[in-house]
């Protein structure tokens, strides 16, 4: 009976460090980074959205990701206008970045005059020059003008 309890005793051991030992190893996502039925993979849709936390100069910037913060000022990386940006993790719904879709898959946000942003980095994008779609539509109508010679 005494080897029943040492035998039940090590079990519990052994559970509870395997579970530490895991619980370490794993690692959290930004909440708009983490993967599909990933942590927080609950039906965003159904929850709803809600604008990512201000950051930077007098507050006229937006959270990216966890450590970057884009306004009219540009972007900061790492900086102490981005601390902010750590409180994302805490927020059990996901944030919407304000900005028209950019990037390789429209994974990104153009969050100030020509720079697209993930959660992870930032790069110049010609999508997200201001002006740029205008200037767009204005090329297209100038082309169908072109091509059909009516030029009165």
């Amino acid at each position: 009976m005494g080897s029943n309890k040492y035998l039940s005793l090590n079990s519990v051991l052994f559970a509870t460090s395997f579970v530490i030992m895991l619980s370490s190893t794993t690692n959290g996502c930004f909440i708009r980074n983490c993967p599909p039925g990933g942590k927080r993979s609950l039906d965003v849709v159904s929850r709803g959205t809600i604008p990512c936390l201000s950051c930077g100069p007098a507050n006229s910037g937006q959270c990216v990701g966890p450590n970057i913060c884009c306004g009219s000022f540009g972007c900061y990386f790492g900086t102490s206008e981005t601390q902010i940006c750590q409180k994302e993790n805490e927020r059990t719904i996901a944030c919407e970045i304000r900005g028209e879709p950019c990037g390789a898959r429209g994974q990104g946000s153009c969050v100030t005059d020509g720079i697209c942003c993930d959660s992870s980095a930032c790069s110049f994008n010609d999508k997200c020059v201001a002006g740029s779609q205008d200037s767009l539509q204005l090329i297209s109508l100038l082309n169908k003008i072109l091509q059909t010679g009516d030029l009165d």
